[in-house]
């Protein structure tokens, strides 16, 4: 059997382009996945589309940074954050440059985006920090307007991807789908989860997740 190595996005969409619509069924635990009950207001979703209205008319550079600074705050500090800036974040998830960029920041490392994102570091990711991200993005969840939803649930599915959870990714991917049927990026994780690959971390026993219980 021939070794696959996804090294940056081009090699994942190239790859994809062939295993479209493959998704091994027999591979598949069932899993049910209980996500806390949304709370999310009429107020909260005008809240978000203004904050987004602000990111487009800010320079791209800047709202990157901003983005950033926001998130690697939360990140530092075990306490969540306030609805304010819970709303803001889910804004900056909703561009795919800014949400690549926080995606990248979740483990802690100083290598290239690509890199980290497709877990093919040669640093170890500090896995109590993506433990705190996931738990961060529940929260984020719970005051997300449906249309705001699915990149959030699709970055809890990678994270869970990361952690060797396919089972669980996969879920959460199609949680994602579920609320935005033409969400492309929770699409194309899907398939790449259906292909069979693995997180490059967990192929790596000094810098794979510890509890592989979930592998699917």
């Amino acid at each position: 059997m021939n070794t696959l190595t996804i090294k940056d996005p081009a090699d994942l969409l190239s790859f994809i382009g062939h295993t479209l619509g493959f998704w091994p069924q027999e591979s598949l635990v069932c899993i049910q996945i209980t996500l806390p009950v949304a709370t999310h207001k009429a107020e909260y979703a005008t809240a978000v589309e203004h904050h987004k209205e602000a990111i487009v008319n800010r320079p791209p550079a800047t709202a990157v940074h901003d983005a950033h600074e926001l998130w690697t705050g939360m990140l530092a500090t075990k306490v969540y954050p306030t609805d304010q800036d819970v709303l803001k974040l889910i804004a900056y998830y909703q561009f795919p440059h800014i949400r690549d960029r926080l995606m990248a920041d979740i483990p802690g490392i100083n290598e290239p985006s690509a890199r980290i994102l497709f877990a093919q570091t040669t640093q170890a990711p500090n896995w109590s920090r993506i433990e705190w991200a996931k738990q961060l993005l529940t929260h984020t969840y719970t005051l997300a307007a449906p249309e705001y939803a699915a990149p959030i649930l699709t970055t809890i599915g990678y994270i869970n991807w990361w952690e060797g959870r396919g089972s669980k990714a996969h879920q959460y991917l199609q949680l994602a789908l579920d609320t935005d049927p033409g969400y492309r990026f929770a699409r194309l994780t899907d398939h790449m989860l259906g292909a069979g690959i693995i997180a490059g971390w967990n192929t790596n026993k000094n810098t794979a997740h510890r509890n592989h219980l979930d592998m699917p």
